[in-house]
């Protein structure tokens, strides 16, 4: 009997000790929610979405260098009693439908990340990580076309693939300020805005194309690419794209001014690169609420500096 009653107990204490507690409860509960994770990381790789996006970003440019059309639509008006005249091109069409390619992969690429994951990521705060691969697929379907033969025109579209390529990586790489290879990849993504820039202004000043396109395409992807480098400065998506929408604006102007000086077609880019980047350094400065009368000494040094480099050891101001 005692030894019954013993069994009894000690089974009793032994059911009690293995219920669950609050911390085992919260383990149960999370558990399924890590394995869900786990399972979203195996089936969603990010690197399968960058090379699709590449590849059709890749193969939308080698049609728009393959196929050509005539003008789609001419719009004819008067301004300032001068008659001008606006083609819509199948250039324009193929950089637009780009443009969208690039900012729909995009998007797909950084809803992947684990931060986004179970909150897709708001269309507003999104759009600012569209603006560099918009911008590069943008100038790649502007300058392919005056590539002088069909090897170059290939090395060309190679290398706008890496460049889409590489810039999705470092986007996916900053969607959380301070994980591993942030900075690292906002180095490169700088880099390739401003390498992308100047690569456009040279070439745009030295095509001597109409204002009225060339300050056009040059206000649409100077905006892109201060959005991009504008982008990690501040959460306040709609600041970011104000900033950036007024550095275009005053790009396209200088671009507008810059066609009646015949200056070298260097000096031009170069003079379009510094504005770029003094207008982006200032408005980096604004949003941080940093500008104080030495910040602005210093960009005025600076700039002094880079005109006398591009006046003595560069191209310099004559006419050419």
């Amino acid at each position: 009997m005692r030894a019954d009653r013993t069994n009894s107990m000690l089974d009793n204490l032994w059911g009690l000790w293995r219920q669950p507690s609050t911390r085992d409860a919260v383990s149960v509960v999370e558990e399924p929610e890590i394995h869900r994770y786990e399972a979203a990381n195996d089936m969603i790789d990010y690197r399968d979405r960058i090379s699709v996006v590449t590849w059709l970003i890749v193969f939308g440019l080698g049609l728009s260098i393959l196929f050509s059309m005539p003008s789609l639509l001419q719009i004819e008006f008067v301004i300032l009693n001068s008659p001008l005249a606006f083609e819509i091109t199948d250039k324009i069409v193929a950089s637009i439908f780009l443009a969208l390619l690039a900012a729909l992969g995009t998007q797909s690429v950084i809803e992947v990340h684990p931060s986004f994951l179970g909150r897709p990521p708001a269309r507003w705060h999104s759009m600012s990580f569209w603006a560099l691969p918009a911008a590069v697929t943008i100038i790649a379907t502007y300058l392919l076309p005056f590539a002088p033969n069909r090897p170059l025109q290939v090395v060309g579209l190679l290398f706008s693939g890496i460049f889409v390529a590489l810039a999705l990586f470092c986007l996916y790489a900053t969607v959380e300020v301070g994980q591993p290879g942030f900075r690292r990849s906002r180095l490169v993504l700088n880099s390739l805005a401003y390498g992308a820039a100047l690569l456009l202004f040279v070439f745009v000043y030295q095509t001597r194309t109409r204002s009225l396109v060339s300050a056009t395409v040059i206000t649409i992807t100077a905006t892109l690419l201060a959005v991009e480098v504008l982008r990690s400065t501040t959460r306040q998506v709609d600041l970011i794209f104000t900033y950036g929408a007024i550095v275009g604006f005053v790009l396209g102007q200088v671009t507008w001014a810059l066609n009646y000086w015949p200056v070298p077609n260097l000096t031009g880019g170069l003079l379009l690169l510094l504005i770029f980047y003094l207008l982006v350094g200032v408005a980096q400065q604004g949003l941080q609420e940093r500008i104080t009368a030495r910040v602005l000494i210093e960009f005025a040094v600076f700039t002094l500096l880079a005109l006398l480099l591009i006046a003595f050891l560069g191209p310099g101001f004559g006419t050419q």
